[in-house]
């Protein structure tokens, strides 16, 4: 019997995304966040004495900034080398697109597969087979899994490779492949990268993704990690995961329905970032807050979203306080205003809300829509409006989302004026 563990997408370093813009974000612990991470996958793989780790893609994060990725990873490897754990890795795509480490040799006890065929590696002790292929190159279209040999007879064999499968939701398709190309070579584990959410996509055999080992940003939620594997008589005995993760991201969905106060808004939201935490433990939490339902507050909180999301992030610092950060206040909610009574008049003031009202929401139906961005991405920071920005200008998403808040602020400011009146 023995013990192996696989994890992927490591993503040592990985630069963070427009973080800097907020001045309340933990950015030194989600800087160092999948650094802490992989030091708990090298405490971890110690503690269970695993025969060797898989690491399939992803290890960094394209190129470094400076050789103390390099440095970093070297003494880990290190520690691993010193009990006698030997390390397995394929390139994936972000890996490919790292110049530094073509010129510079793998640690003694880390090997990187080859990316020109099929690479084997046999370790002849424990009857273990392991095939797999690194990417040549940042962008890889064919399958690589149709050039994986069949499995060895008499050994367990072990296929290691970062694919997206047959295609997974918030990920690009890289070297695509079914899974009856992977049932059909006859292979008891399957080690995937690639995907940053844990899934067992097939159980006989098993084909697994890890998920990444640390999230990153508010679409990698829940808890990240790895899976160790036990062996025992040429067959899997057990697959366990293990969490890694030194800060979880969480969305918290409050439900205001019925909410007819703000200290009952208030107690909701509590109660909702409480059960949270809850579920995280010791760990602190990136939390994106999401409110939904009918309430008749909601002219008040969208017409000044700045000061509901005060209110909010008031509630988190007295609940957690460092150990909660509120990475956005989403909202999603609806009035219980009767609106149509209102736009039933034929008064200038009715006019003026249906205008409001019948702008498009698509920002491509709206004239002179385009211009003002150009002008905006001139004018404001480039992080405000990269890839994973609250206020990427390049998403059309986010764009739709920025002209349906401004409409619903201005319909409730101009509400509030009418009711005063």
């Amino acid at each position: 019997m023995f013990t192996f563990l696989h994890a992927a997408d490591i993503h040592l370093d990985s630069p963070l995304r427009g973080l800097s813009r907020y001045e309340s974000a933990p950015v030194e612990t989600i800087r160092n966040g999948c650094r802490k991470a992989f030091e708990n996958l090298v405490d971890l793989a110690i503690a269970e004495k695993v025969a060797f780790v898989l690491l399939a893609g992803d290890l960094y994060d394209g190129d470094w900034k400076d050789y103390s990725t390099g440095i970093f990873l070297g003494k880990q490897m290190g520690r691993l080398d010193r009990h006698g754990i030997a390390v397995f890795v394929v390139a994936g795509n972000h890996d490919a697109a790292n110049r530094m480490t073509k010129a510079l040799d793998s640690p003694a006890n880390m090997q990187m597969l080859s990316s020109r065929k099929v690479q084997t590696i046999q370790l002849n002790e424990l009857d273990v087979v392991i095939h797999g292929q690194s990417f040549a190159r940042q962008h890889v279209d064919e399958n690589l899994a149709v050039g994986f040999p069949p499995a060895e007879k008499d050994m367990f064999t072990i296929g290691l490779l970062h694919t997206s499968l047959d295609g997974r939701a918030g990920h690009a398709s890289y070297a695509p492949c079914s899974l009856g190309d992977l049932h059909s070579k006859g292979y008891q584990y399957w080690a995937l990268g690639h995907v940053h959410k844990r899934e067992f996509v097939s159980k006989d055999p098993w084909v697994v993704f890890p998920g990444c080992i640390q999230g990153r940003h508010v679409r990698e939620t829940g808890a990240k990690g790895c899976v160790i594997v036990t062996v025992e008589d040429g067959e899997v005995k057990t697959v366990e995961e293990h969490e890694l993760d030194v800060l979880r991201w969480n969305i918290c969905q409050v439900d205001v329905s019925d909410v007819s106060t703000m200290q009952k808004l208030r107690e909701r939201t509590r109660m909702a970032i409480e059960k949270q935490r809850l579920l995280a433990g010791d760990l602190p939490l990136a939390m994106r807050i999401c409110f939904q339902g009918a309430t008749t507050l909601f002219d008040e909180l969208t017409a000044y979203p700045d000061r509901f999301e005060d209110e909010v992030r008031m509630v988190a610092a007295e609940i957690a306080g460092d150990d909660l950060w509120v990475e956005r206040v989403d909202n999603a909610m609806s009035g219980k205003r009767d609106l149509d009574q209102v736009l039933a008049g034929d008064d200038a003031f009715a006019q003026l809300l249906k205008e409001i009202i019948v702008v498009p929401d698509d920002p491509d139906e709206i004239i002179g829509l385009e211009t003002v961005v150009a002008d905006l991405k001139k004018k404001i920071p480039s992080e405000l409006v990269g890839f994973g920005s609250t206020v990427d200008l390049e998403n059309k998403g986010v764009l739709e989302r920025l002209v349906q808040e401004a409409k619903n602020m201005l319909l409730s400011r101009m509400l509030a004026v009418g009711e005063k009146e």
